[in-house]
């Protein structure tokens, strides 16, 4: 855009014939207007002040400049080469999560033992807004969520506190809970399946995690490597029941003999005369005979009758149980394109380049393959490659940067007219983003889609500041007979105050992005810097590089002859004859400039009241990662066989497909880097397609196609891939729209949750909605008479570790096996129970039972019941979760509306309440932020003009642009149907920085006219907007088309940036339209009834006086 000027600042042709390489075209209205702009000049030269200044400073240091030139650009360039390469910012969520590992405890136990306790005592850690929890059997998740800019590490110190004081109120059988902070750059960058028919079971899983995590974690860079999938080593010991009874062992007695046998104990030292040599009692098992051989020592009854003495006597391990050296009991399965392997994921260090460590990795990989110690016939299929999508979405970044600062280079070419003076300008361009990118190195940035998109918006800013020096620079030397340098250390000189005011403009417009916090500041937080460090480098190089530059190259005595060609021709005369018809069009309005007014307002404004309400809604632009995503929830009661059947016809179908490269997919459970979740209600699979796939309407097809399984009670959904990491609320759900039950009612809660359920499945259309969480399971519930367990010494520890191990096995220890440790687990052989009612028939062993027999059946009622899959709770009361996903073009601001109509509708039971939709309040969010933060912006904008020109009127006149300029956004939004949300917010603030220019340009010569001529306001500005028509025409299609391909959105990643560039681009082309015809109208009728109020005061006063 078109900066302000200063008074010397006129509409002279750029270039005469007296300058070598200039164009030779002259301005007419310029030239009738010399004797004019000539006094100006001439009074403002005299007022400017004989120091020293900046930009004097780089012209009389030519050298000096030129060399510092030289530094920054070979500093940018290592800079380039050292700054880290991420897909995302630096983001830490103001998020902690907290993970515990409960073996074999249902939901309902783990919910008053560990849950619970965990909940009350993390609720009192300072800054927590919300507590939310999720108990499914064996795991328990808590997440504690904070203000958005609150300091994280604090609280994690705090919450660390907090949680190991209440570590002792849990039980012995939680794991140590783990705790960690939601950041992306914690997640895998790279991913690797490994398949291999010479390795198969746990060979390949060995394989991977001893052999090929050992070589990758010495790789620069990588952090940690987690290994997932496939079948573990695992010693397995399977009691007979009713021999260790007859024996009157207990099961006790058999896990804690193992436990206390595997240990290595030091002796201490052997003080001799010669050495003094360190002593250890080598007690750890080697091998599975030596747990085979493990000795117990038994009552072996009466020896002696009259001294009622009792022998005893030894037994083997062997004796009542079979020691099985193999592999665990496998429910958790992953395969790739049908084939059983094995997931390697690589976690990069934080500070680390992510292109760089991944390279790395493959690099090592492939050396790895040729030295022989990767099996010729495994294959490595990259499952997830970051850096794949990282170097697209930079070089599509990159590219829309690069194309739109050659089409800013040729539009300025077309205005000027001279090769050496558009060589100038597109010198600017990256020399200020080399600026930006060394500021970027400093504090600490990273090259990553949010800030190489401020880097990419920069370029149409950059070159407004060095257009406006140049064209001052070539009119001063124009309109004088001066030297070359001298006149250009005037010229200079006199833009200094002005470029440095309306820098300051743009930069305070982004302020408020620093200052309101909250997710839109933590995600676009690097975007508005950078595109801050690329104005204010800019505003350096216009006052330094581009003075120096001009004043010698306007001095060499040489001519391209480009002014003469056709085209450059053409367009001169074709832009005096729009000058010359602008106006007189301007006259025409002026004269009716009430209506000129009112209906530009009414026009636009009502329009884009009117069409706000048909331009959809959503948080954050979907981008396409290349993969798709099959969610499958299966129902209560699916068998682990089940799962894996219908996963495997999964496969199959998705396998027939011509757009499929590779399907990894997940039966049984889940996985959680290297730790496996069994659930056989759940499966997945992560499809990765052929590059040009559309994925949205691949996944589409593929839910049609699924829908035709007849699955009963089966939910089964294909979306497509996220961008990992990517946080768009402080929200517990992760669906697009949700629905929030709560209620005290377990039954209740559940019965509401699946007549919504029901109601949303038969009336929304625009979204598809699912439990979020497991629906109730069956479950065998076991009633011990505890008077009979008292009487025969069984106690509820007894019976519930003789269950657990009957069911899932006991892990008393582990087997050190090379540099691996082995599980041994401790079980009951499965074919003793295949059913409920074999359950009864469980012999008890204790050493208080004498000898005698006694069946779980014989002490406890075992019954059918039901036991929750998951327990979701928010500040410590139970809900139920709704998650809903859009469909293909739906609106998120639709679909919300439509989900409150339908909630309307359905009427809950008693003690069952709506919470308030987190979709809803972040969408509420943005709606106000756009409010908040173009508000704030545009006061800070004025607050900088009022200052600037000691007036409160022409400011005013200037910000009238704004509403123009959201009009004009609102238009291109509802043409291309582009999304508001987050990213429209950050080019609406933009653009209210980008557009006020132009109007100050305009109001500035009008004023400096009025001053120097003594004419009136309508008068001063029918001479001014004629002679700004030329530079606000240049600035304006320079921004326009810098922001061109941006707004196309063309190429992956370019997604996330376009709503933005659509915003500033219509914006911009529309709000310069209609500032050259309605800020004139605005300015005179300000301007006159301002001047008839002080016409009268003055005579008035006057009159007073005689």
């Amino acid at each position: 855009m078109a900066q302000p000027t200063a008074p010397a600042n006129t509409d002279a042709n750029i270039g005469n014939n007296s300058l070598p390489g200039s164009n030779g075209r002259a301005n007419n209205s310029t030239n009738n207007s010399a004797a004019s702009n000539s006094a100006v000049s001439n009074s403002s030269a005299s007022n400017t002040t004989n120091g020293l200044s900046l930009s004097t400073l780089a012209i009389r240091r030519h050298i000096a400049t030129l060399v510092l030139t030289v530094a920054i650009i070979v500093l940018g360039i290592f800079f380039v080469q050292q700054i880290p390469v991420d897909l995302l910012p630096s983001i830490t969520y103001p998020r902690i999560g907290v993970r515990a590992d409960a073996p074999g405890v249902s939901p309902e136990v783990a919910v008053d033992e560990v849950t619970r306790p965990l909940e009350e005592a993390l609720a009192a850690t300072e800054g927590v807004v919300q507590v939310v929890s999720q108990t499914r059997e064996g795991r328990i998740s808590l997440d504690l969520y904070f203000q958005p800019g609150g300091d994280i590490d604090q609280a994690l110190n705090d919450t660390t506190a907090t949680l190991n004081h209440a570590r002792n109120s849990l039980p012995d059988t939680i794991g140590q809970p783990r705790l960690f902070k939601f950041d992306p750059s914690q997640l895998p960058v790279y991913e690797t399946a490994l398949t291999s028919p010479s390795l198969q079971g746990v060979a390949l899983r060995v394989f991977a995690d001893q052999e090929l995590a050992r070589e990758l974690i010495t790789v620069p860079g990588v952090a940690s490597i987690d290994v997932s999938g496939g079948v573990q080593e695992e010693i397995r010991i399977n009691l007979d029941p009713s021999r260790l009874q007859a024996l009157g062992l207990g099961l006790s007695d058999v896990l804690d003999a193992l436990s206390e046998r595997n240990l290595d104990t030091s002796g201490g030292r052997i003080q001799g005369p010669d050495s003094e040599p360190l002593t250890r009692v080598a007690g750890r098992f080697q091998q599975a005979d030596e747990i085979r051989n493990l000795i117990f020592e038994i009552d072996g009854g009466s020896t002696d009758v009259d001294e009622q003495q009792t022998s005893s006597r030894q037994v083997y391990l062997r004796d009542f149980a079979e020691v099985i050296d193999g592999t665990e009991d496998q429910r958790v399965f992953v395969s790739l394109n049908g084939e059983p392997a094995v997931k390697v994921s690589i976690q990069k260090q934080p500070a680390a380049n992510t292109i760089a460590t991944v390279d790395g990795v493959k690099q090592r990989l492939a050396d790895l393959k040729a030295s022989g110690l990767i099996p010729e016939d495994m294959v490595l299929n990259a499952t997830l490659d970051e850096s794949i999508f990282i170097q697209n979405s930079i070089q599509n970044v990159a590219i829309s940067g690069l194309i739109g600062a050659g089409l800013a280079g040729l539009s300025v070419l077309l205005f000027l007219g001279s090769l050496r003076q558009t060589l100038i300008i597109v010198v600017a361009i990256p020399l200020a983003t080399l600026v930006a990118i060394l500021l970027m190195g400093i504090f600490g940035l990273s090259l990553n889609v949010f800030s190489l998109g401020g880097l990419a918006l920069g370029v149409g800013i950059v070159v407004d500041n060095a257009i406006v020096m140049l064209e001052n620079i070539v009119k001063g030397v124009q309109q004088t007979n001066k030297p070359v340098i001298r006149q250009a250390e005037v010229s200079s000189r006199e833009l200094e105050s002005a470029l440095f005011a309306s820098t300051t403009s743009n930069l305070v417009a982004v302020l408020p992005f620093l200052l309101i916090g909250g997710f839109i500041s933590l995600l676009f937080n690097e975007l508005v810097i950078t595109v801050s460090f690329a104005v204010a480098a800019s505003l350096v190089v216009a006052l330094t590089v581009v003075p120096a530059l001009t004043s010698r190259l306007l001095d060499v005595k040489w001519s391209s002859g480009v002014s003469n060609w056709w085209l450059i021709r053409q367009f001169d005369l074709r832009l005096q004859g729009l000058t010359q018809q602008y106006g007189n069009a301007l006259s025409w309005v002026l004269r009716r400039r009430i209506l000129a007014i009112v209906v530009a307002f009414l026009l636009f404004g009502g329009s884009s009241f009117l069409m706000v309400g048909n331009i959809p809604q959503e948080i954050l632009p979907s981008i396409a990662t290349g993969q798709a995503n099959v969610r499958v929830q299966f129902p209560p009661g699916t068998t682990a066989a089940e799962n894996r059947q219908v996963m495997s016809a999964v496969d199959d179908l998705i396998l027939e497909q011509p757009e499929i490269e590779y399907a990894f997919t997940t039966s049984g459970g889940f996985l959680f880097g290297s730790s496996t979740s069994e659930n056989a209600l759940r499966g997945s699979s992560t499809l990765t397609l052929v590059p040009g796939t559309d994925v949205q309407a691949f996944s589409d097809r593929m839910t049609r196609e699924f829908s035709q399984f007849n699955l009963v009670k089966t939910r089964l959904r294909v979306s497509p891939g996220n961008v990992r990491g990517l946080i768009l609320n402080n929200s517990p759900v992760r669906g697009d729209v949700d629905v929030i039950l709560q209620g005290n009612n377990e039954q209740t809660l559940q019965e509401a949750g699946e007549l919504v359920i029901a109601t949303l499945d038969e009336q929304a259309t625009l979204a598809s909605y699912s439990p979020d969480a497991d629906p109730p399971q069956p479950e065998i519930q076991i009633r011990p008479d505890w008077e009979r367990a008292a009487d025969l010494g069984l106690s509820a520890e007894t019976i519930g570790d003789t269950v657990q191990t009957v069911l899932t096995g006991s892990v008393p220890t582990q087997l050190q096996r090379g540099d691996r440790l082995v599980d041994v687990r401790v079980q009951i052989p499965e074919a003793l129970i295949q059913n409920p009612s074999e359950l009864s028939q469980l012999p008890l062993v204790s050493g208080d039972t004498n000898g005698q027999l006694v069946r779980l059946g014989d002490i406890s009622r075992i019954e059918d019941g039901q036991a929750p899959g998951e327990i979701q709770r928010i500040s410590q009361r139970q809900v139920f979760i709704i998650e809903g996903r859009l469909g293909d073009g739906a609106s998120l601001g639709a679909a919300l509306q439509e989900v409150e109509q339908i909630m309307e509708t359905v009427s809950l039971p008693e003690g069952v309440t709506l919470l308030p939709s987190y979709s809803a309040q972040s969408n509420e969010a943005i709606t106000g932020g756009l409010g908040l933060l173009g508000g704030l912006a545009a006061f800070l904008v004025f607050t900088v003009m009022a200052v600037q020109y000691n007036s409160l009127i022409d400011p005013l006149v200037i910000m009238l642009t704004v509403p123009l300029a959201l009009a004009g956004g609102i238009l291109g939004l509802f043409i291309t149907q582009t999304a508001i949300g987050a990213t429209v917010i950050v080019g609406a603030v933009l653009l209210v920085g980008i557009v006020v220019n132009n109007a100050i340009i305009l109001v500035e010569l009008a004023n400096q006219i009025h001053k120097q001529e003594g004419c009136d306001r309508l008068t001063a500005i029918l001479k001014a907007a004629p002679q700004r028509l030329r530079p606000i025409l240049m600035t304006t299609i320079t921004t326009v088309l810098g922001m061109f391909p941006i707004a196309l959105g063309i190429g992956q990643g370019s997604e996330f940036l376009q709503p933005l560039g659509v915003v500033v681009f219509s914006g911009l082309s529309l709000a310069t339209v209609l500032t050259l015809f309605i800020i004139p109208c605005f300015y005179t009728l300000l301007h006159g009834h301002t001047d008839k109020m002080y016409g009268a005061k003055h005579k008035s006063s006057k009159m007073a006086m005689r």
